[in-house]
C-alpha cells in the first residue's frame, strides 16, 4: 500500500493577511527563502576566506620558525640542538598542517645542500618522526597526498616495506605512478628497474623519459643490464629495454636484439631495427634485406632508414624490386635515400621516379 506524504503549508500562509492573493504569498515566501540562502552563501564565503587567511598566516609563521631553527641547526655550532629541537617538536609539530609545512621546508633545504648537512637533515627528518607521517600518507585516499609522500620518502632515502609501494606502481594517477617508479630507482642498490616486473599497464612515453632521466641523475649504482627487460610480458617494457641498450651503448647485448627482428609485435621489431642501426651493427644489413619483403609498411620504412645509416647504394638497390607498385610512400622514401647516396645523380633519380609514376597512374 502506497503512503503519500504531504506538506501542510497553512501554518506558513497563516502569517499573511487573509485577503492577500495566493500567488503573491508564494512569491514573498520564495523571496525570503532565496534571501536566506544568499545570506548563508555569503557567510560561507566569508568564513572560507577567513579560514584561508588564518591558514596562510599559520603557514608563514611556521615557515619562518623553520628557517630560523634549521639555519641554526646546520650552521650554528653553539646552537643547543637537543633542547631546541625537542621544544620545536613538542610545540610546533602537533597538526597535519604544521607537519606538512615542516616536511616541505626540510625538503627545500635538502635540495640545496650536500654532504654532511644533507645527512643531518635526514637524521632530523627521522628524529621528528616525519617519515612515519609520510608512510601513513601512502594509504591516504587523496592521490596528491600519496604522491607527496612518495616524493618525500625517496628524496630523504627512507626505506619502506615494498609491499606498500608496489601497488602504487599501477595507480590510476600518472603522478603517483611516476613517484613510485622514482622511489624504486633512487633506493635501489643494484637492480633499479626491478619494479618493471610489477607493472599491469604499458609504459607511456613520458614514463620512459622519466625513468631514463632518473637512471642518469638519481641512481648512483652501476647501470643495469637492459637485456633483462627483453623477456618482459609487456611489449612497452621490451621496447624500452631495446632503446636503453642503444642509448647506453651496450654492444654486448647485440646478440640479444637480433631474435627480436622476428618478434610478433610490429613496434618491437621496429625498435630492434633502430637500435641495431644506432649500435652500428652493419652485419645486420643482410638480414634486413632478406626480411624486407615480408614485413609491414612501418617496419619497411624503418629498414630503409637503417640501410641509409648503415648500408650502401648497392644494398638499397636490392630492396627496389621488393617494394610493391601500390606502396608509394615507400617508393618516395626509397628514391629520397637514393638521392642521398648519389647526390650527383639527383636529377636522373628524380626522372626515374617520375617515369615509374607515369606508368602506374
Amino acid at each position: 500500500m502506497a503512503v503519500v506524504f504531504s506538506i501542510d503549508l497553512q501554518w506558513i500562509f497563516g502569517y499573511f493577511p487573509d485577503d492577500l492573493p495566493f500567488v503573491i504569498m508564494v512569491n514573498i515566501m520564495m523571496t525570503i527563502i532565496f534571501f536566506v540562502f544568499a545570506v548563508l552563501f555569503v557567510g560561507f564565503i566569508i568564513l572560507l576566506r577567513l579560514y584561508k587567511i588564518f591558514r596562510n598566516r599559520k603557514k608563514e609563521e611556521q615557515r619562518l620558525l623553520l628557517e630560523d631553527i634549521l639555519n641554526n641547526f646546520l650552521f650554528d655550532e653553539e646552537f643547543d640542538s637537543e633542547n631546541e629541537l625537542r621544544k620545536f617538536r613538542n610545540e610546533h609539530l602537533n597538526t597535519p598542517l604544521e607537519i606538512k609545512i615542516t616536511i616541505k621546508e626540510i625538503l627545500l633545504f635538502h635540495s640545496n645542500i650536500k654532504g654532511e648537512s644533507a645527512t643531518q637533515l635526514r637524521d632530523l627528518f627521522l628524529q621528528w618522526n616525519l617519515d612515519e607521517f609520510c608512510k601513513k600518507q601512502l594509504a591516504a585516499r587523496a592521490w596528491y597526498s600519496k604522491s607527496r609522500a612518495l616524493f618525500s620518502l625517496s628524496e630523504m632515502l627512507i626505506p619502506v616495506e615494498l609491499e606498500k609501494i608496489r601497488p602504487l606502481l599501477n595507480h590510476r594517477q600518472d603522478e603517483v605512478r611516476q613517484q613510485a617508479q622514482l622511489y624504486f630507482i633512487k633506493l635501489a642498490e643494484n637492480d633499479p628497474l626491478e619494479f618493471l616486473d610489477h607493472l599491469d599497464k604499458p609504459l607511456t612515453l613520458w614514463e620512459e623519459i622519466f625513468i631514463e632521466d632518473a637512471l642518469k641523475n638519481e641512481y648512483h649504482g652501476e647501470i643495469p643490464d637492459f637485456s633483462k627487460l627483453l623477456q618482459a610480458s609487456q611489449n612497452s617494457v621490451v621496447e624500452f629495454g631495446i632503446r636503453m641498450i642503444a642509448k647506453f651503448n651496450q654492444f654486448e647485448n647485440i646478440s640479444e636484439l637480433l631474435p627480436l627482428l622476428a618478434h610478433n609485435a610490429e613496434e618491437v621489431r621496429c625498435e630492434a631495427v633502430r637500435s641495431l642501426s644506432a649500435l652500428e651493427h652493419q652485419e645486420v644489413i643482410d638480414t634486413l634485406i632478406s626480411i624486407f619483403g615480408k614485413e609491414t609498411n612501418l617496419v619497411k620504412k624503418t629498414i630503409l632508414d637503417a640501410i641509409k645509416h648503415l648500408g650502401s647504394y648497392n644494398d638499397l638497390i636490392m630492396l627496389k624490386d621488393k617494394i610493391q607498385d601500390h606502396e608509394w610512400d615507400l617508393k618516395i622514401k626509397y628514391y629520397g635515400i637514393a638521392q642521398y647516396f648519389l647526390p650527383e645523380q639527383r636529377q636522373e633519380i628524380y626522372n626515374q621516379y617520375e617515369k615509374e609514376k607515369a606508368l602506374l597512374l
